[in-house]
């Protein structure tokens, strides 16, 4: 065969028929499109977002990344293919089932890495066969639109450039049809990818209903709009030089964020992260974006931010997690919300008085736009003034207390270890090192590991890497840092002591600074004071080895870390962190103490209430009491109970009821509220060495 037969290479390897728009406001920075069909098989061509990354990545973008596989397959599945169990033959004929259109951008990509911009724009006019006119678009390399030329008064029109020195010649085409042809980038090389930016979800669920159940969707067709930014290029961002024309990057991550803000998301943590309506939920995201920026993804990856449950929200899930945002978005509410001076001191309210109330305070004046800031109500146009204080004020605070803790760097700096060790083993040629790399996808770019028999190695590794990583905390940090209960508890010791500091020190994160002190000094020698071996511990806040989950739980793990203040020597480190002016040393000083001797007293109440619960109930097991004494007790609580009821029946007065039950329970566990007690005050006014929190 004669070489001269063989065509040019084709370097475009798919192609769309569909009718072409473009949609702008004025002067927004155009998009342009092409509105299209997909069969199930050809859906394949799509990618997630998730699948291909910028060059760097925020929180925004990365929370929009997030497929919920198991919403996927509980909610949209049974849409397109209902249990026969549930639906009869008849109603599921009688049914309509549709999804509206998914988005895809065209992405220029090398490998999985998105490129900057396009490639230049060049135009082309051909003349086929029957003398038709088409008009060709091209970014090379990339993809081609080609459309029939028209003289109609009604056509399209734009300008064409036909040339390298930006020549240009005006066209009118037909919107449709109009011809996409594109590179589709395979493995490495250059070329375009087709993201997802609206319709993952719909997207994943009928890739996994056509993996299933092919036969159900075989002649499905999909209706997909194809965006592009025909203005992001490089051409174009010399030309707008010295400013900058967007990336199609930020383009098509702008369009991600806002198209998606506004879909359902399914709770857990998205109702906290997708709110606007708390400071809290505004510090939550503010918290993950500020981590990620400065710790990278293994910070982020440290935070549990992406739970889809409400129950998972609120607890700390992973061995190697450091907290969770809805733990912090429940502790914040708590802690602050309904304390106005304390709000506005956490936020520093008074340095933008005039920002947030530009006709001035008095209520008469106070207009919709600029009402009275609450927790949990402010204008859109103080939203971002609020925005910002959080960002400058409160969020170092939980970057404080999360990461700058000796207990919790240290829990943190275990997880970068190990994580560095999967890495390494996922850059070898270790017989593990894919499995490795599909552990890393996980706990970094949230990319859940597969299921089924052969992603079994993959999840032994995942499994092995959090089991070391509980090991080492274990050995190395106390355990009580990973109850959300002491969590919310250290909030509430760390608003209270904001609360006494905020007339002595204007900045809360010098107060904060001293607060990490006072836990750096409670949980010093791995936490041993909250350890469940402690009697004081002991069915107050721990039943054996388990934590009892209460409330009550939480407020006397907040009393016993303020009752760190108590000890003197201290406090007087905790006040020399917050850099307090040498005047006001002395009075916040005797503050602190007064209210360290508060929590000290409350708590000896709280655990003798405790203890005897515990007694009354289990006093008939108990091994230490011998027969006559069980046998009295028994008789005096027989005894209660009857002159209780008879109470309630109007044949007794209350004054008359019998407290030998008591009396007899008090003499049981009289000796071991005072061991508990002095056990407590010698772990409180014990001074350990500096060196050991270093």
């Amino acid at each position: 065969m004669p070489l001269e037969t063989f065509g040019e290479e084709q370097i475009y390897n798919f192609e769309r028929i569909g009718s072409f728009g473009r949609f702008y406001s004025g002067d927004s920075f155009p998009i342009e499109y092409i509105m299209t069909t997909f069969s199930s098989a050809e859906l394949s061509e799509l990618t997630f977002a998730r699948d291909i990354r910028p060059d760097k990545i925020d929180f925004e973008l990365l929370m929009q990344r997030d497929i919920d596989e198991e919403r996927v397959r509980i909610e949209m599945e049974p849409y397109l293919n209902p249990n026969p169990q549930k639906i009869t033959p008849a109603e599921i004929r009688s049914r309509s089932v549709f999804f509206p259109p998914l988005l895809a951008a065209i992405v220029p990509t090398k490998g999985k890495v998105m490129e900057a911009y396009y490639a230049n724009e060049k135009g082309d006019l051909m003349l086929q066969t029957g003398g038709k006119e088409h008009i060709v678009r091209e970014w090379a390399g990339l993809f081609k639109l080609t459309y029939f030329s028209s003289t109609s008064p009604h056509a399209y029109r734009f300008k064409l450039n036909t040339g390298e020195d930006e020549q240009t010649t005006e066209v009118g085409v037909q919107r449709e049809p109009v011809k996409l042809e594109i590179r589709i980038a395979k493995g490495n090389q250059y070329g375009a990818r087709l993201v997802i930016i609206d319709g993952q979800h719909r997207l994943f669920t009928i890739q996994q209903v056509y993996q299933k159940h092919p036969d159900l969707l075989e002649h499905l067709s999909v209706p997909v709009c194809i965006l592009f930014a025909p203005n992001a290029t490089i051409q174009k961002n010399k030309a707008y030089a010295p400013y900058r024309v967007p990336t199609v990057p930020e383009v098509f991550r702008h369009l991600f964020v806002d198209v998606n803000n506004t879909a359902k998301q399914v709770g857990g943590h998205f109702n906290i992260l997708l709110s606007d309506d708390t400071i809290s939920s505004l510090a939550c995201r503010k918290f993950c974006d500020y981590i990620l920026n400065n710790r990278e993804t293994e910070g982020l990856a440290a935070i549990e931010w992406n739970a889809k449950t409400k129950r998972d929200s609120t607890q700390i899930i992973r061995a190697y997690s450091l907290t969770s945002i809805g733990i912090i978005d429940k502790a914040l509410d708590d802690s602050i919300r309904n304390k106005k001076l304390l709000f506005k001191y956490v936020l520093n309210l008074e340095e933008v008085t005039n920002e947030l109330y530009p006709n001035g305070e008095e209520e008469e004046e106070v207009t919709p736009n600029y009402q009275e800031v609450k927790w949990n109500k402010f204008s859109l146009n103080q939203k971002n003034i609020l925005e910002a204080q959080v960002k400058k004020y409160l969020i170092p605070c939980l970057e404080l207390i999360f990461f700058r803790t000796h207990e919790f760097s240290t829990a943190f700096e275990i997880f970068c270890n190990e994580l560095n060790l999967l890495k390494e083993l996922a850059d070898s040629t270790q017989q593990d090192a894919p499995e490795a790399r599909q552990v890393v996808n996980q706990i970094l770019d949230y990319m859940p590991i597969g299921d089924g028999k052969s992603f079994e190695s993959a999840r032994l590794v995942y499994r092995n890497f959090e089991s070391t990583v509980k090991k080492e905390r274990n050995k190395q940090t106390s355990a009580v840092i990973q109850y959300a209960l002491f969590q919310r508890a250290m909030f509430d010791a760390w608003a209270q002591m904001l609360d006494i500091a905020r007339s002595f020190v204007s900045d809360p994160r010098k107060v904060t600074k001293g607060f990490i002190k006072l836990l750096d000094l409670a949980l010093q020698e791995k936490g041993q004071f909250f350890l469940s071996e402690q009697i004081y511990m002991q069915h107050t806040v721990f039943n054996g080895n388990k934590i009892l989950v209460r409330q009550e739980t939480r407020k006397l793990f907040n009393q016993l870390l303020m009752a760190h203040l108590v000890n003197p020597f201290q406090v007087q480190q905790i006040c020399s962190e917050m850099e307090v002016a040498d005047k006001d040393f002395a009075k916040l000083a005797l503050k602190l103490q007064e209210k360290g001797l508060s929590a000290a007293s409350e708590f000896p109440k709280y655990y003798e209430i405790a203890r005897k619960k515990t007694f009354k109930a289990n006093y008939r097991v108990y091994l230490s009491i011998d027969g006559e004494e069980r046998s009295e007790l028994a008789q005096a609580e027989e005894e209660q109970k009857c002159h209780q009821q008879e109470v309630k029946e109007g044949k007794r007065a209350k004054i008359e009821v019998s407290d030998r039950f008591e009396v007899l329970v008090d003499k049981h566990v009289k000796a071991e509220v005072e061991l508990a007690m002095e056990a407590l005050k010698n772990n409180l006014y014990e001074t350990k060495p500096e060196s050991k929190l270093d």
